[in-house]
C-alpha cells in the first residue's frame, strides 16, 4: 500500500467511530476540550480524549491551546480550517 492509501486508509478508519464522529459534530465552528465534550456527551474524559488525539494524528482535529487546570493540563481542540465539513440538509458531498 503506498502513503498516499496507507492515508486515505487510516482517514477512513478515524471517521468510522462514532464518537469521533460526534467530537468532530460538536466542535464545528468552535473550539472545546475532551472534558467539555464528555461532558456534552455523557462520556468519560478519558474515551473522548483518546478519540480526540486520533483525529489529530490523521489531521482532521488541531491542538488550540493547553491550559493548566489543577495538578494536570487541560487540551483544547478545533477543527483546522478546510479540514471537515458535517453535511447538513441540501448540502452537496463532503
Amino acid at each position: 500500500m503506498g502513503k498516499i492509501e496507507q492515508m486515505d486508509y487510516d482517514l477512513v478508519k478515524a471517521l468510522s467511530h462514532p464518537v469521533r464522529m460526534q467530537i468532530l459534530q460538536a466542535l464545528q465552528g468552535r473550539v472545546a476540550s475532551p472534558a467539555e465534550l464528555a461532558g456534552e456527551f455523557g462520556e468519560r474524559i478519558g474515551v473522548v480524549s483518546y478519540h480526540a488525539s486520533l483525529l489529530v494524528e490523521v489531521g482532521c482535529l488541531q491542538l488550540v491551546e493547553r491550559k493548566r487546570r489543577g495538578g494536570g493540563i487541560e487540551n483544547f481542540f478545533s477543527i483546522p480550517p478546510g479540514s471537515f465539513r458535517s453535511p447538513r440538509a441540501g448540502d452537496g458531498p463532503l
